[in-house]
């Protein structure tokens, strides 16, 4: 055995540096062999410089907390914790004539019963618009308004007054406390002068009469002729009053009410106007007789082989007034408007001014939004609006005179209009909210009731024998005009019917109009106006007897 020699040393543990490169088998994961070193002055700074630094962080962060923004987070935290929520109250009912509920409330929504025969006379509710955020008045942007109809026109009526509460809420949205502030106040309820039960009625006819003979639309207006009260107020195609944006894009525009708003020519429901104004003005006797061979033909002095015919609907023959209104003659209305031969006429302009004096080409007041004043032509308009044939010809003045060319009325002026023909002249405003005051008179045409009997009486007739004889067997006495317009190439038609009942005390007024059927088609408003006539008489006697 060999020992070492004086010279080795023996060499300590600590003095060999070991790591995996020169010690074979050494393994990582163990602390042998790791030569352990003490941190350097330049990491102690090091880490005083990141430590520092938080602490500023830290600073100035408490700083914008509690000092620079402290009043803002706190008031902050108080809204987050406490909150006004507004108290919606309940919406007004709105009610017909005879206490029959036409709008209501439920949890979810607004009930509409009578359903899309009641939609444009009552409306529905919608979110407000920008433009309502921005006028104020809203509590929140999901307070619900009246749209159209009487939900609009009464709108600051049925809404009533918000009220509000004050809610305390833990940070997880928990109630922890309520406290009311101010109750809501209910809306008022509204009593409408209509009659749901005739306004279903008259709806299901206009619409009976429509889908089976081809009409693209209609619209009728029920009133009492006394007082101005709308019993029915119906427009067709309609909508369902809680379903509104299924409706939004239909071609046949079913939100749009015919009965305020359409505007369609009048066709000879202008005739008794026409009557009226040339006794009035002397241009005619009632008993004068005129010639109807189914045509008038007029001398065209820029080339007179070719003379301008204006067609009668058929040969009358000779004709007074009353027959003339009772069978429509053209060329009675021709002859008495325009002039011909030895009779002057009533010309264009005196046409114009008793179109005026019964209110055609104004608006009649009605309180409900989205009425139409209508249009009555003349020879400035045409001037401005035609400038290849700038000049009023006589031709013009014979199509006004029996409601075609370019004449436009609404189903309410025509129900105004008859009115007026049944109470002796009193142009009556139109109303659906019932009160406790009398109808108010608007204005009052001057007649001598002399002349306005004959004209009566030649309604009468059209009744009895003319071209409204279908209604004429209701089981009431009936005075009416019909009257169909031509649109277009005159392929379609719009039928007409306006009248008064009962004839010797008149308590009803109605205009009834389906728009856009086939000219070949004989069944039109006089058909649906006999349906409502009957149920009138049948259900409604205070307003049909004798």
């Amino acid at each position: 055995m060999a020992f070492p020699s004086a010279r080795t040393k023996d060499l300590e543990p600590d003095e060999i540096f070991l790591d995996s490169k020169n010690l074979p088998g050494f393994e990582q994961g163990r602390f042998e062999g790791r030569l352990e070193r003490p941190l350097s002055r330049k990491t102690f700074w090091y880490a005083g410089a990141i430590l520092l630094l938080t602490l500023a962080a830290l600073w100035y962060q408490t700083m914008r907390l509690q000092i620079l923004k402290g009043s803002d987070f706190r008031a902050r935290a108080d809204e987050n914790r406490l909150r006004v929520l507004a108290l919606w109250p309940a919406r007004g009912l709105i009610l017909d004539r005879n206490g029959k509920i036409l709008a209501s409330n439920s949890l979810e929504a607004r009930n509409y019963p009578w359903g899309e025969a009641a939609a444009h006379l009552l409306g529905y509710l919608g979110y407000p618009s920008e433009q309502d955020l921005r006028t104020g008045n809203f509590l929140e942007p999901d307070a619900m308004l009246g749209r159209t109809g009487t939900e609009e026109r009464y709108d600051s009526e049925l809404k009533g007054e918000a009220g509000s509460k004050l809610t305390e809420v833990d940070s997880g949205g928990k109630i922890l406390s309520e406290a009311v502030q101010k109750l809501p106040q209910s809306g008022r309820d509204l009593e409408l002068t209509v009659d749901a039960q005739l306004q279903k009625k008259t709806y299901e006819s206009i619409k009976d009469l429509i889908t089976r003979r081809g009409f693209k639309g209609g619209a009728a207006v029920i009133m009492d002729a006394q007082n101005g009260e709308i019993l029915s107020l119906v427009s067709y195609p309609s909508f369902d009053s809680n379903n509104v944006s299924k409706f939004l894009n239909d071609p046949s525009e079913p939100l749009f009410n015919r009965a305020i708003s359409g505007l369609y020519p009048a066709g000879s429901i202008i005739k008794p106007l026409i009557a009226i104004a040339a006794l009035e003005e002397k241009v005619i006797a009632p008993e004068k007789e005129i010639l109807s061979v189914g045509y008038l033909s007029l001398p065209n002095p820029f080339n007179p082989s070719q003379p301008s015919i204006f067609y009668d609907w058929k040969a009358h023959g000779w004709v007074d007034m009353p027959h003339a209104l009772a069978f429509s003659s053209n060329v009675y209305f021709y002859t008495v408007g325009g002039g011909f031969g030895e009779i002057k006429g009533l010309g264009v302009r005196k046409i114009q001014e008793w179109a005026k004096k019964f209110g055609l080409g104004e608006k009649t007041g009605i309180d409900l939004p989205g009425e139409k004043a209508g249009f009555v032509p003349g020879p400035e308009w045409k001037a401005e609006a035609n400038k290849a044939d700038p000049l009023w010809r006589v031709g013009d003045t014979y199509n006004l005179s029996i409601g075609q060319g370019n004449l436009q009325i609404t189903p309410l002026q025509m129900a105004i209009y008859a009115a007026a023909i049944a109470n002796g002249g009193k142009i009556l405003e139109p109303h659906i909210l019932k009160t406790t005051e009398e109808g108010k008179v608007m204005k009052i045409v001057n007649l001598d009731q002399a002349n306005l009997e004959v004209v009566r009486e030649g309604m009468r007739l059209a009744a009895q024998i003319g071209t409204a004889q279908s209604v004429g067997g209701a089981g009431v006495r009936v005075a009416g005009k019909t009257g169909t317009a031509e649109i277009g190439s005159g392929q379609r038609v719009n039928s007409w019917f306006i009248g008064f009942l009962p004839y010797e005390n008149p308590r009803i007024a109605m205009a009834v109009v389906l728009e856009g059927g086939l000219s070949a088609n004989l069944v039109g408003a006089p058909a649906a106006s006999r349906q409502i006539i009957e149920w009138l008489v049948q259900n409604r006697p205070e307003f049909t007897e004798q």
